[in-house]
């Protein structure tokens, strides 16, 4: 093992959960150290609205 693994094998981690709460609710109760971060993938639009939007834009 080198030395940069031991290293971050040793210090404290945080898992960011991105998505699914289940995940993080898991994680808080096995006092994981947890951020939750809300994330959804953005709309997709049909290509007559891209252009408009583009044009606004």
């Amino acid at each position: 093992m080198t030395n940069r693994s031991k290293k971050l094998l040793d210090s404290d981690l945080t898992v960011l959960n991105i998505g699914m709460s289940i995940f993080y609710d898991a994680l808080k109760v096995q006092n994981v150290k947890v951020i939750q971060i809300d994330w959804k993938p953005g709309p997709t639009l049909d290509k007559l609205s891209e252009e408009i939007l583009s044009k606004i834009m």
